[in-house]
């Protein structure tokens, strides 16, 4: 490193979610390997508090959050500008659309040695309107001359941004995520305890989603999907596990669809990665990924997985699972009807995803690769 300042690894939002989990375990990867790290993020949520548990230390941000509002954004910028002043770290390590802009400039006025940018799956991949993805691009086409290193976890990303111009200082690279498969499997709970704890009766069938309430998690679309598969099997049960903005929405759907007795929402839950033996069948719907934390721990909690055709979810499950179009609630369904209809095929699948996680995405990996990244 240029320096010996502390990195910083730095975030929009405390909300728990699949990106707070990677920089979570980056930042214990890194702190017992004695670096100088430090975690930033906006908002509320449960990053912070599990930094603090784990000895990492923590710094809160006020101005920084999601939303596109210029005069917010500008202090936001301000915010940044003084913590990197006052820090003086030797990288800053950036993830979400919002930090990778706001966070770069910061960084850039303040000659900051070293920024490096993870692109969770690019902004301009979600379900928006035309102009809107066009200022997208624009703007991360801008901003990557202000940083360093881009690292994507899903090589089209890689692609799709060189051949969009989206070009940093050095270089841009894929790094896919890992996961560290023993640790998972030592905090996973048996079938009956995880069903005990989300009110699930024994021997039910059920169909687990583990996401929070944002557009790009396509939940309200799911509901349908649901409706529509229940009509076909009524012995089927659904659970979501999850929170977010949109959640009252969804809420509203739910009753309207008069879902009570097969879907239940189940909220918010830190210890959902411990719960994943309830299910007999993981789905994940979403119109926008990166690479899914959550589709990796299912994964390795041999659960059989579906998994929308969006960011890294055919790199990740390959052949052992069924991969669908976004938006496609017929072929959907019929995913769901072919796994629970048929034991003998969970378990081959969810036997051959549990050992491909082992073997291609590996934790120690993924973070050795990212820290020397860091630290060049």
């Amino acid at each position: 490193m240029s320096s010996q300042g502390p990195i910083l690894l730095m975030i929009t939002s405390q909300d728990w979610g699949g990106a707070q989990a990677y920089i979570f375990n980056l930042a214990k990867e890194m702190k017992d390997r004695n670096l100088p790290v430090k975690v930033c993020a906006g908002g509320k949520g449960e990053l912070g508090e599990k930094c603090r548990k784990a000895g990492v230390e923590f710094i809160g941000l006020k101005r920084m959050a999601r939303d596109i509002n210029p005069f917010n954004n500008l202090l936001s910028l301000f915010e940044l500008i003084a913590l990197f002043k006052r820090e003086k770290p030797s990288v800053i390590h950036l993830n979400s659309s919002m930090m990778g802009v706001v966070g770069s400039l910061a960084g850039k006025i303040a000659k900051v040695p070293r920024i490096v940018y993870v692109a969770h799956g690019w902004v301009f991949n979600e379900i928006l309107p035309a102009w809107k993805k066009d200022f997208y691009v624009w703007i991360e086409k801008i901003s990557a001359g202000w940083k360093h290193v881009i690292i994507c976890i899903n090589p089209k990303d890689e692609s799709l941004a060189l051949s969009m111009g989206i070009k940093p200082k050095e270089k841009i690279l894929t790094i896919p995520n890992g996961l560290d498969v023993t640790a998972h499997e030592n905090n996973l709970i048996d079938r009956h305890a995880a069903r005990e704890k989300l009110g699930l009766a024994p021997h039910s069938i059920v169909v687990g989603t583990v996401a929070n309430a944002y557009p790009p998690k396509n939940l309200s679309w799911y509901l349908d999907v649901c409706r529509k598969t229940h009509e076909k099997n009524p012995l089927i049960n659904f659970v979501i596990i999850g929170d977010g903005p949109l959640m009252p929405e969804l809420k509203r759907k739910h009753a309207e669809l008069k879902q009570e007795d097969y879907v239940k929402l189940a909220g918010r839950r830190l210890d959902a990665p411990n719960l994943l033996r309830a299910f007999d069948v993981f789905v994940l719907p979403s119109t926008k990924e990166g690479m899914s934390i959550t589709l990796l721990e299912a994964m390795a909690s041999r659960v059989p997985c579906v998994a929308t055709d969006v960011g890294a979810n055919r790199l990740t499950l390959g052949q052992n699972g069924i991969i669908v179009n976004a938006n496609d609630d017929q072929a959907m369904v019929k995913a769901i009807l072919d796994l629970t209809d048929n034991q003998k095929l969970r378990e081959d699948l969810a036997e051959k995803a549990y050992r491909d996680i082992k073997e291609r995405f590996d934790w120690k990996r993924s973070s050795d690769e990212t820290i020397k990244t860091l630290c060049q």
